[in-house]
């Protein structure tokens, strides 16, 4: 293919070992495909064009959807559409499920994927939040062998990731929460539907005994990575879920964040927003599993 007379060669490797010699053979000049969704727009808007792109849907072994246990793995070509079709995600981690579904329109979730969005490293990707709450991992290979990576070490900056000469995203695995577990996916944006997010925040609480036992909170669009939220996490782990407790998260969290000003937003209304959006998030939980004092 060819875009503005610059020739790009388009490379349908048949696994993964022939994929990373190729991305070794072009270096920076290959860029991975799959869905493209964000890749394309990449090379329409700012004339970016790679020597080579090598599409990645023809590996079998990047299709895997598979559900071990509690442990589930999703191969990096994996698309949205397939994951909100499988039940260990719509069953066992809903608020995923509520995150990938405000990913673009049905178009672009039949061809976009999971992977894609961890690998783009945008602060704004709606999917991550979550990821990161659920502590998933993300499986590399290249010809010198295969690693993984926490996804908050996978990820390094706007755009910017672990990944070295030759390697390339396997697959992103992590554990199902159990019995007890309430997750939460909240998002603002400048329309109600296919935006990008101003503002997100992913929760996963454990509960038991009326008590927060464990609690991760992730928020995204804030700072130049998401961020997981330890101070605020902590306190929740303490304190009974009332609005003294709410609102004091809501303070833990803003704290933590990075805002800038950009089209979409204000760093004062980013702030805001997260504010916002922790109220909302922790007042939508289960009020019968909780003990309010």
């Amino acid at each position: 293919m060819s875009s503005d007379n610059h020739k790009v060669n388009y490379c349908f490797p048949k696994d993964i070992l022939e994929a990373s010699q190729l991305m070794e053979h072009y270096g920076d000049k290959a860029r991975l495909i799959a869905g493209g969704t964000d890749l394309l727009l990449l090379m329409e808007r700012q004339r970016y064009h790679p020597q080579a792109l090598i599409d990645l849907t023809r590996i079998p072994d990047l299709q895997r959807l598979e559900l071990n246990g509690d442990q589930v793995l999703i191969g990096s070509a994996v698309t949205y559409s397939r994951l909100l079709k499988f039940p260990a995600i719509t069953s066992g981690a809903p608020f995923l499920a509520t995150a990938i579904r405000t990913i673009g329109g049905v178009q672009i979730r039949n061809i976009a994927t999971l992977a894609g969005n961890v690998t783009n490293a945008s602060p704004a990707g709606d999917s991550l939040p979550p990821l990161y709450c659920l502590e998933a991992q993300v499986g590399l290979y290249s010809a010198r062998g295969a690693r993984s990576l926490p996804i908050q070490e996978f990820i390094l900056g706007v755009r910017h990731t672990a990944l070295a000469l030759g390697e390339l995203v396997t697959h992103i695995s992590f554990q199902l929460p159990g019995e007890g577990w309430q997750g939460v996916y909240e998002k603002l944006g400048l329309r109600r539907a296919m935006a990008i997010a101003v503002a997100s925040l992913a929760m996963l609480l454990q509960i038991e005994a009326g008590r927060i036992q464990e609690a991760r909170l992730a928020v995204g669009a804030v700072a130049p990575t998401v961020l997981r939220l330890p101070q605020a996490e902590a306190y929740l782990q303490v304190h009974a879920l009332n609005e003294p407790t709410v609102e004091m998260v809501a303070d833990l969290v803003i704290q933590a964040t990075h805002p800038i000003d950009d089209v979409r937003a204000t760093a004062r209304y980013r702030r805001e927003a997260v504010r916002g959006l922790v109220r909302r998030a922790l007042r939508t939980l289960k009020p019968e599993a909780i003990v309010q004092e």
